[in-house]
């Protein structure tokens, strides 16, 4: 590969990294309305790129290095080409509670990261992601007690915390790998609040709560990866690997508002009731395990367990919002028919088929609330050198209908585009 093609796919590459976090700020991060945002820290992303997803997010025990696992850091030193990945996700849910239903789309960015063989057995990537978004709308009419006036409520919740990241990863002897992830978290969450009472005499005064919360701080993922060979000449192996994020403080500055409006015109002066105000929110630690065996270039079988603490979760007021550990369950296999450039097409492509079940954090009195889902997915190669596209869909529910909590049945569709190639390779010339 020559240095100006290099240059110009560096740039390129850079170019791209700026447009999506221009757009990421401009449109935010939700995936269309989620009343259980409102709680914690909003609705977590999924550490996993597309063809993670595809296979139920299983799979922080190995890596074919056709794709990026980030599942594990451990795993990104197994990708021996320069490596360029970029994801969407959009999704489609419905939102039922005992009076009412809601449909909802939304799409968002879903991940961007560039992955480069430093030395034979070091790698080090940089990555652009969500880790967590709010977004959230509600509307609610009803009657004064002991009167004949309706009130009216409005609440609503829209931003997100992103993830900027750079990870090592090494190997170390011929089985064993070891990575880290040090990330830059940034974002911020606004959260507001109306309420009207409808007397009609021209006086329904409307009185509006907006906060803003802004957060940045650091935060860090340690990983392992060891691969067991079975049988001789590479042809089963038993992989073992885990992951644990450590709890982070991150820095928060709020600022809070109170305004009273009639017919849409400010009555008074507007009433700031702290600004810029410094304090934090303590996100939890989470730790994920699994195995997985593997049939290299034709089949692996993996299984993954994660938990996160959530019960360790305070926000800025100090509060857990009464959140509870919970913990998920990840199956997956991925199937090549036959890996051979000389093979027909849709023998080369890669078929995947996964299962998530777990625990919600959210738990009112009386419930247990779980999230399940399917998954199926696959990629497609194109051109040389292991370019592909990845379509992975899913389709779940989460939650109950009651009148403490709500039932969401999703659809998501998750597109991934890999490009792979050889950055900075001495020519040789015979």
């Amino acid at each position: 590969m020559s240095i100006y093609k290099t240059n110009r796919t560096f740039a390129t590459l850079i170019g791209v990294f700026i447009l999506t976090h221009l757009f990421s700020k401009t449109y935010g991060q939700g995936l269309g309305n989620s009343p259980y945002t409102v709680l914690g820290a909003g609705e977590s992303y999924s550490d996993g790129f597309g063809s993670s997803l595809g296979m139920g997010e299983a799979g922080v025990s190995v890596s074919n290095g056709f794709h990026i696992n980030n599942l594990n850091p451990a795993l990104w030193v197994r990708n021996r080409f320069t490596m360029y990945e970029f994801g969407a996700i959009s999704q489609y849910k419905r939102i039922s509670s005992p009076t009412a239903q809601q449909r909802d789309f939304g799409a968002n960015i879903g991940y961007l990261a560039l992955s480069l063989p430093a030395a034979p057995k070091w790698s080090i990537g940089i990555s652009l992601k969500p880790y967590s978004f709010v977004d959230f709308e509600s509307r609610t009419n009803g009657k004064v007690p002991g009167t004949i006036y309706n009130t009216y409520y409005y609440y609503s919740g829209k931003g997100a915390i992103n993830k900027v990241s750079l990870t090592n990863a090494v190997e170390v002897g011929k089985y064993i790998s070891l990575g880290l992830e040090a990330s830059y978290l940034f974002g911020n969450v606004r959260r507001a609040s109306e309420s009207q009472l409808l007397i009609g005499d021209g006086r329904d005064y409307l009185v509006s709560r907006a906060e803003r919360n802004s957060y940045t701080d650091f935060a860090f993922r340690a990983g392992t990866a060891i691969k067991i060979p079975l049988k001789q000449n590479n042809k089963l192996n038993l992989n073992l690997g885990g992951t644990y994020s450590f709890g982070t403080d991150l820095n928060a500055r709020q600022t809070t508002s109170f305004e009273s409006s009639l017919n849409s015109f400010p009555v008074g002066v507007s009433d700031t009731l702290s600004n810029n105000t410094k304090g934090g929110i303590r996100l939890p630690s989470q730790y994920r395990f699994g195995a997985s065996l593997e049939w290299p270039y034709k089949l692996t079988v993996a299984v993954d367990y994660e938990r996160q603490n959530w019960s360790e979760y305070r926000s800025f007021a100090d509060s857990n919002d009464g959140l509870n550990d919970a913990g998920r369950i990840h199956a997956g296999i991925e199937y090549i028919p036959k890996f051979s450039l000389g093979a027909p097409y849709f023998q080369k492509v890669e078929y995947r088929l996964g299962l998530t079940h777990g625990q919600m954090p959210y738990s009112p009195p009386g419930l247990k609330l779980n999230d399940t889902n399917i998954s199926l997915g696959a990629s497609f190669p194109f051109g040389l050198g292991g370019n592909s596209l990845t379509l992975s869909l899913i389709g779940g529910e989460r939650g109950a209908i009651s009148a403490q909590s709500i039932k969401e049945r999703y659809g998501r569709v998750v597109l991934g585009i890999t490009f792979a190639d050889r950055w900075f390779q001495k020519q040789k010339i015979d």
